[in-house]
């Protein structure tokens, strides 16, 4: 597969949430980005709990994380996602 093929599908499973971006959450139900470097997004609070998450699911994050990471294989990305 091409990077290009590679990106797309971790993107359609992160879409359609086959898989789910790394993270932690916290007792008040916020989601925190392991890759939060990554994303330029408002820092997770009560209001908008899942911004980071959000951020986590579009094809410009999954192509960071290939270009971070040096991902060749579909198993290597989506481990680091």
């Amino acid at each position: 597969m091409e990077k290009k093929e590679i990106v797309n599908a971790v993107y359609n499973d992160l879409k359609n949430r086959k898989i789910h971006p790394s993270g932690k959450w916290d007792n008040g139900g916020r989601f925190y980005a392991t890759n939060e470097d990554l994303i330029n997004v408002r820092a997770p609070s009560r209001a908008h709990p899942l911004s980071q998450m959000a951020a986590c699911r579009t094809k410009k994050y999954v192509t960071k994380v290939a270009a971070k990471f040096g991902c060749t294989t579909l198993d290597q990305l989506t481990a680091n996602v």
